[in-house]
């Protein structure tokens, strides 16, 4: 004896169909808010991401100004003497300014260096700072 086949399978209740249809309203709008805070942070790093970026641009390029400096002391082979002196320097495409105090040690045959590097002439603050200690040339 053969069972008939059922072409009409059961069919589940209405309310029980709309949720396994979708998601509801509420669902959908806090996958949102979540999506939100998360671009949110991730703009706020990528932000702060670039401002480093140019800071440490700033900083290596002062820092460069600052070693060519005590690059071009040294190859001078000149005594210096005590004081402050000041000057600018173009690197990567931007005009520095840089200060050179030069002191005097316990040791009468070397002197310190000191070379701060500004963005720009009249700024409060350094970029960077340098110490060097230079010996007398022979």
């Amino acid at each position: 004896m053969s069972h008939p086949i059922d072409l009409n399978p059961p069919r589940t209740p209405p309310a029980r169909a709309a949720r396994i249809r979708g998601f509801t309203l509420l669902e959908i709008l806090i996958a949102l808010a979540i999506l939100a805070i998360a671009f949110a942070s991730i703009i706020t790093v990528a932000a702060n991401q670039s401002v480093n970026v140019g800071y440490l641009r700033d900083k290596t390029l002062a820092h460069w100004v600052a070693l060519n400096q005590i690059a071009e002391i040294q190859v001078g082979n000149k005594w210096l003497p005590t004081g402050k002196q000041q000057g600018d320097e173009e690197m990567g495409l931007h005009k520095w300014h840089w200060q050179r105090v030069v002191t005097k040690t316990p040791d009468d045959r070397v002197r310190q260096v000191e070379i701060a590097v500004f963005r720009e002439r009249g700024d409060d603050e350094s970029v960077t700072r340098l110490v060097s200690f230079i010996s007398q040339p022979m």
